[in-house]
């Protein structure tokens, strides 16, 4: 079995030979850097609703949240939603 993993973020689709695989991959997704976190979380999340929701759910504090880390949650989080089986 097949599984596909969809990043309209990149325009791009990843093929994988396993759902495990494919996890793996949405996790080892990062968004660097301030501006591109920014820009990412106006597309994507302009509100913090979605992605401080998803922080919330791993436990992580305010403390340690910065746009790097909510833009990469909410990026890591669309991913795995977007696994489809071929």
């Amino acid at each position: 079995m097949k599984y596909i993993v969809d990043d309209t973020y990149l325009d791009e689709q990843f093929k994988f030979n396993d759902y495990g695989e494919a996890i793996e991959y949405c996790y080892s997704q990062e968004i660097i850097y301030y501006s591109h976190a920014m820009n990412y979380l106006i597309e994507n999340d302009a509100s913090l609703k979605v992605s401080l929701n998803i922080a919330e759910e791993y436990g992580s504090s305010l403390e340690s949240l910065s746009s790097e880390s909510l833009a990469t949650m909410h990026y890591q989080d669309t991913l795995i939603n977007s696994i489809k089986e071929v």
